[in-house]
């Protein structure tokens, strides 16, 4: 909000009311206290590139936990086939398309 890139700034309280301000007009009206408050607590948007970075090593931390799990779940069945219910309800389709896809991903 008061870094020079960010765009218009929008206040929700605990009471979902809106408040959207200007920014040059809230730079005028607050006080340079306050300014200066905010200022340390504000974290600034990050560039591009900082966000597609972050973006991308979540999406292969998500990756690599499904097939952790894919595995392990996988383990468990060959190793213990008798406690563990195989159900054939929509569940277990979804696992098995995410199963396909994580494959298909991570080739």
């Amino acid at each position: 909000m008061l870094f020079p890139n960010q765009p218009t700034l929008t206040l929700v309280s605990n009471q979902c009311e809106c408040l959207l301000l200007n920014k040059s007009s809230f730079i005028h009206l607050a006080s340079d206290q306050y300014k200066q408050s905010v200022r340390r607590s504000e974290i600034p948007f990050p560039s591009d590139a900082a966000f597609y970075k972050t973006y991308h090593t979540n999406e292969i931390w998500k990756r690599f936990t499904k097939q952790v799990y894919i595995d392990a779940f996988g383990r468990m069945i060959q190793q213990h086939p008798q406690h563990i219910k195989r159900s054939n309800n929509i569940n277990e389709r979804k696992h098995q398309q995410q199963q396909k896809t994580i494959l298909i991903g991570a080739a």
